[in-house]
């Protein structure tokens, strides 16, 4: 009788060691610890559990698609294109990859440019030509370069047409703060003495992000205007 318990016991747990191996393979490999660390800021973290899933073999299109997004964010751009190609060769739909793909470079293009990273930004902003030509990122982030080029050469009418560019950009994407920033800047390299006019964009950009990328800077250009401002109304007595 007890051999018979232990061979029914023995019995049924084959028999549900098999649907669990058969459920894993239906639902496909285990992705919510990736997830996970993603969520908490840890794209090295997480690209490094998809890679164990590719390795054995067992990667379907969500695992590329998740370890495109990983490895694009730990900042391996080669990896990530690698994952990219092999999502659409799995099957993931291209249009969802290359929408996903456009709002990484456009997060990156907005980052670089934030932190007066111009070459990144040129390389951004290619990449978002390629992605969504016509779109409103790509005639952003095309404004925001266009007037930095001008901004750049410093001639006081050029400095005019970048204040015109960054406006235009701001137009495209009124969620960002980065036009303003840098109308305050062409402000201010134009007329050092016109102090409310570059204070009002600097205070405007942070209004729109206060987290921007830019803002630390902004801050810091803000109290020096507002230094030299109250040192010249100072000594005219105003």
């Amino acid at each position: 009788m007890q051999n018979n318990q232990k061979m029914t016991i023995l019995f049924f747990g084959i028999i549900l060691t098999l649907i669990l191996v058969s459920c894993a393979g239906f639902l496909g490999p285990n992705v919510k610890p990736g997830m996970d660390l993603f969520e908490a800021g840890d794209y090295s973290g997480a690209l490094k559990h998809y890679e164990v899933i590719v390795e054995s073999g067992n990667a379907n299109a969500k695992v590329f698609r998740l370890a495109y997004e990983s490895a694009f964010m730990a900042g391996k751009r080669i990896t990530a294109a690698h994952y990219y190609e092999n999502a659409l060769k799995a099957g993931y739909g291209a249009d969802s990859l290359k929408s996903l793909a456009t709002e990484l470079w456009y997060d990156r293009a907005l980052a670089v440019m934030g932190n007066n990273d111009w070459k990144e930004a040129r390389k951004a902003a290619k990449q978002i030509s390629q992605l969504a030509p016509g779109s409103n990122k790509e005639k952003f982030c095309n404004n925001i370069l266009a007037g930095k080029k001008k901004y750049d050469r410093g001639a006081h009418k050029g400095l005019w047409d970048a204040i015109n560019d960054y406006s235009k950009a701001s137009n495209y994407d009124p969620a960002s703060g980065l036009p303003y920033f840098l109308m305050g800047q062409a402000r201010y390299k134009n007329n050092r003495t016109d102090y409310d006019a570059a204070l009002e964009d600097y205070y405007q950009s942070l209004k729109i992000e206060p987290d921007g990328y830019f803002a630390p800077t902004a801050r810091v250009e803000i109290k020096k205007i507002e230094a030299v401002k109250k040192k010249m109304n100072a000594f005219w007595g105003k």
